[in-house]
């Protein structure tokens, strides 16, 4: 956790302290949340990924659906991460905190699962570079990595 994560991390800890109930319970929520992301997004990935003639169409399909799903989940729900008030129960900075913390900052949550969004595409793209070496038509690829109607 970086200095201003844990600085970030302190003010919502001492809103939950000042507003009580569902506040609390929010910002508990909210911090196991972001240790769960912290070991999830903690630096890049060393997994390899193998396919073969038989299986990159298949590997394709799901990983060009899976990046078309979250690509369209991610739209769907980016314009409402935002915390424009807390209603008088917290301060401007606690929701500052939270809004660089969710959205704003370089290391933001909206930013790390922009990063996964991108590595599924270009994985998408190796894997319909693939096919097109192991000589499956355009047709056959089309039909794997087609958008989804």
């Amino acid at each position: 956790m970086t200095q201003e994560n844990a600085g970030a991390d302190a003010v919502l800890g001492a809103a939950a302290g000042l507003a009580g109930g569902a506040v609390a319970g929010a910002v508990a929520s909210f911090k196991a949340a972001s240790s769960i992301m912290d070991r999830i997004s903690s630096g890049p990935s060393n997994q390899q990924f193998h396919v073969e003639k038989d299986t990159v169409l298949q590997a394709g399909k799901v990983i060009h659906d899976q990046w078309l799903f979250l690509q369209e989940k991610y739209s769907e729900v980016l314009p409402k991460l935002r915390i424009v008030t807390m209603d008088g129960k917290v301060t401007s900075d606690v929701v500052t905190a939270w809004n660089d913390r969710l959205l704003f900052h370089d290391d933001s949550y909206a930013n790390r699962i922009l990063a996964y969004l991108k590595a599924l595409e270009s994985l998408s793209d190796q894997l319909k570079t693939s096919a097109q070496q192991y000589g499956f038509t355009d047709e056959e690829i089309m039909t794997s990595f087609r958008p989804k109607a």
